[in-house]
């Protein structure tokens, strides 16, 4: 499909599934290369990262775990500039490598709340990886260490990613239109 009627909105295909498992791919390739032998914990943001994060342990080749957080900023298409914790961590992160698994990273705004509820629980490392990442929208200084793709500042849905709960099911990225 090159686009779709999601509620009111109407988005045209960004990106399709086939770049976003060889970004998926690399990405990977690089994660096993970073922690081989560590036994990370990887932490999915939900809801819009589960399928990422499926993807990405689906291609991990060491002992691992999961574990969920769920942080909410958008109402609709607008971004809040306070963030709610849903549900928060529960596992021990002291002295564990840990893999931050985030759906989109635009303003920065929800990686950096993460990031200071995760210090104070002193982890041995954090990274992150990121499905998406919009360098233009960025307002808080977060640099992703890894990003499967660089896209405009666009509202976007599809691949885990939704318009007011709708379309995370979608295999491509999809971007609203103008």
């Amino acid at each position: 499909m090159n686009s779709v009627q999601l509620r009111d909105k109407k988005f045209d295909i960004l990106l399709p599934e086939s770049i976003l498992l060889k970004g998926i791919d690399d990405v990977a390739q690089q994660i096993n290369k970073d922690f081989k032998d560590q036994d990370p914990l990887f932490i999915c943001i939900l809801n819009g990262a589960f399928m990422f994060a499926a993807e990405l342990i689906n291609r991990f080749h060491s002992e691992c775990e999961i574990a969920f957080v769920r942080l909410k900023s958008y109402e609709g298409l607008e971004r809040k500039k306070t963030m709610r914790e849903i549900h928060g961590l529960m596992e021990n992160i002291e002295n564990r490598h840990v893999l931050i698994v985030e759906d989109v990273i635009d303003t920065g705004y929800t990686m950096e709340h993460l990031l200071n509820i995760l210090k104070d629980k002193h982890p041995a490392s954090v990274k992150i990886a990121t499905l998406l990442f919009k360098p233009t929208a960025l307002l808080r200084p977060i640099k992703p260490d890894y990003v499967v793709q660089e896209i405009p500042n666009d509202f976007v849905v599809g691949f885990g990613l939704d318009y007011e709960g709708r379309g995370r099911n979608l295999r491509n990225i999809y971007k609203i239109k103008s």
